[in-house]
């Protein structure tokens, strides 16, 4: 039987903010944060100055289109292939001794958190120094002992290798896949702003990707994106790994779309622990659901309206116990 464990989630003004537990206030957690960029952002490596107001709407009304038609579904996971036209938010990471800065798409949907790593096989474009883990000192590869490198599950993205934990990890199918990223499970120093701006480091396993092809993203000149810092529910997401400290909250600012919001939006910031607080009031919420051996954040979605007309649409229609279910995936 599936168990249930319920989450929250607040959407306030232009916030989401997950909870793992109602007990969070209660928890011994501190804030820690990352530099979180939207893509319509000057700092963006995405971004495109010469679009009008009514062309990035617009884009955004394409990307929902096109990602319709790349969805698909497999071991009850929505899968979709991670193509730089659907990327919203991107985090500004800083790893490593000496510290190497690298920008990591953002993914509720997925699970292990991984960047570019030399010695390369196979490494796409990018416009600045990829990550040499031989040149830092707080870098190790993770061994096939360790309780995270699950191998030996049939659904496992891993494999033993010479007593090295190695991975191979794809983000959709047909039709177009994005083709394995594959690299070594490994730990690494992970700095986080603190309280005071100061700079707190968490040891943090992650890829090691030497082997990547096909990520769209990777295909631009101009490409600063190296990776993807995955925040869903698995034991590999940074959310889950981090959870004694942050209680398994974390909390980022959702973009208007408004007409008169300023489209060249500076960068937010990806709040965990502590740092993200809701406001005080009368906030809406509606539960999480989590099931065992799923790790996505699933909504119990009972109808949808269009405008002021509701669809009527069959009970269970997103029922995860029946069927694939409602999840929210950035």
């Amino acid at each position: 039987m599936e168990a249930t464990q319920y989450l929250r989630i607040a959407v306030v003004l232009l916030s989401l903010i997950i909870f793992s537990r109602l007990s969070f206030r209660a928890s011994k957690s501190k804030g820690v944060s990352i530099k979180l960029i939207p893509i319509d952002s000057r700092e963006s490596p995405l971004y495109q100055p010469n679009l009008t107001h009514h062309e990035r709407v617009e884009r955004r009304v394409n990307i929902t289109l096109a990602k319709a038609k790349l969805m698909t579904f497999g071991d009850d996971k929505l899968l979709t292939a991670p193509d730089r036209q659907y990327i919203f938010y991107i985090a500004y990471m800083m790893i490593g001794h000496p510290v190497h800065s690298v920008y990591l798409v953002v993914d509720t949907g997925s699970g292990l958190s991984w960047t570019q790593c030399e010695p390369c096989i196979n490494c796409f474009q990018q416009n600045y120094a990829i990550y040499n883990s031989q040149a830092s000192s707080s870098y190790h590869r993770v061994n096939c002992d360790h309780p995270l490198c699950n191998y030996n599950e049939p659904s496992s993205v891993f494999q033993c290798v010479n007593g090295d934990c190695v991975y191979s990890q794809t983000y959709g199918d047909a039709p177009s896949p994005s083709r394995p990223t594959k690299g070594y499970l490994s730990s690494e120093s992970f700095h986080f702003i603190y309280r005071n701006f100061e700079v707190e480091e968490f040891t943090v396993l992650f890829g090691c990707s030497n082997d990547n092809v096909n990520f769209y993203f990777g295909n631009q000149p101009s490409n600063k994106i190296s990776g993807i810092l995955g925040l869903d529910l698995d034991p590999t997401s940074l959310v889950s790994q981090l959870h004694e400290t942050i209680g398994g909250v974390f909390s980022y600012c959702i973009v208007p779309y408004d007409q008169n919001y300023p489209f060249d939006v500076h960068p937010h910031i990806l709040r965990f622990g502590d740092d993200a607080q809701l406001p005080e009031g009368n906030i809406p919420t509606t539960p999480f659901i989590s099931f065992v051996r799923r790790s996505l954040y699933y909504l119990d979605l009972i109808d949808i309206s269009v405008g002021n007309y509701r669809l009527y649409l069959p009970p269970g229609s997103f029922d995860a116990t029946l069927g694939h279910g409602f999840i929210i995936d950035s």
